[in-house]
């Protein structure tokens, strides 16, 4: 089977197409026919060397889509989502390959309402949503929540989630095309920075008492200015750092409104609350209230094209490689 793998991290690093033997099935686990597999930032810092404890070569990709071939709990040609976990695409191979041998909880069934593509985006942005809200935020319904980075892959999957599961949304984007879109998408209210001030714009929106809670993708600068546009009491929680893994908040900002920011990674989450984010996930999704966005699409041998196309800040959704 062809697999993509990286021989050598580091910018640049050293990635092929190379052929491998197909996995072997065993109890627990699934054979899947891989269709699709997304090129994130997990990816992306894995194969620049910046995340530390990976070894290479390695087969990168942590969540994908495809076929059941062979399978104890799934039906043979079973469509199903797919997400890696702390280890697929990390310390063992991932899912930029033809087939792969995944954890039978691992898998999720993929809504037909969903192409291959969308279906390799369901899972690790949309547990990190699902789970962030719920857990970290402790959201409840009626509430407001500004996603920084909101047509983004991840900020989407926020933004999205928030309101499936009741609350309201301010999407907060860099462009007057990113507010388009981000309307398009279904926020509640739109915050352009490029165009305005943001502790003004959420201050208009929200009479001056400020969002329930604020969720942050971007990171760098951006997290100290949503700490400021959360209320008395609401909560910050920390998701990314596309914008940059050093942040500066007013220490005032905390002690006046007791403000709390919290960070959240899905990748260190148990197995219990996984599978229960899991079933919740595919529940919104077979009721269409989940609908990944995909940016562009790659085919297995252009794979450098869609890292290439990672870093823009021209792309809104995710960034899909075609298996």
């Amino acid at each position: 089977m062809k697999a993509i793998v990286t021989r050598r991290f580091g910018n640049p690093p050293e990635t092929v197409l190379e052929e491998r033997p197909k996995p072997i099935p065993r109890a627990g686990f699934t054979l899947v026919r891989m269709r699709a597999a997304t090129i994130n930032q997990l990816s992306g810092t894995i194969r620049k060397g910046d995340f530390g404890f990976p070894e290479a070569p390695l087969v990168l990709g942590n969540e994908g889509a495809g076929v059941v071939e062979e399978s104890d709990r799934f039906a043979p040609g079973a469509r199903v989502a797919v997400y890696g976990h702390s280890d697929l695409g990390v310390t063992v191979d991932g899912l930029f390959q033809e087939w792969a041998l995944i954890r039978d909880d691992r898998l999720l069934p993929l809504p037909d309402t969903l192409d291959w593509a969308q279906g390799s985006a369901l899972t690790v942005n949309y547990l990190t949503a699902c789970l962030a809200l719920t857990k970290a935020a402790k959201l409840q319904g009626g509430q407001s929540v500004l996603v920084s980075g909101a047509t983004g892959s991840l900020g989407h999957a926020v933004m999205q989630t928030a309101g499936a599961l009741g609350a309201r949304t301010v999407a907060l984007v860099s462009s007057a095309r990113k507010a388009r879109r981000a309307a398009e998408a279904g926020a509640s209210a739109v915050v352009d920075s490029s165009s305005r001030e943001i502790d003004e714009a959420i201050a208009e929106l929200t009479d001056g008492q400020g969002v329930d809670i604020a969720l942050d993708p971007v990171g760098g600068p951006r997290l100290g200015e949503l700490v400021r546009s959360v209320r008395r009491h609401g909560t910050v929680v920390s998701l990314g750092f596309t914008g940059g893994r050093q942040a500066t908040v007013d220490i005032m900002d905390l002690l006046t409104g007791e403000r709390v920011v919290t960070g959240y990674g899905v990748h260190g989450d148990s197995d219990v609350e996984i599978t229960k984010g899991l079933d919740d996930i595919g529940r919104l999704a077979t009721e269409g209230r989940l609908r990944p966005v995909i940016d562009s699409r790659y085919a297995l041998a252009d794979f450098e094209d869609g890292y290439a196309r990672l870093p823009s800040r021209d792309a809104v959704g995710s960034i899909a490689l075609e298996l």
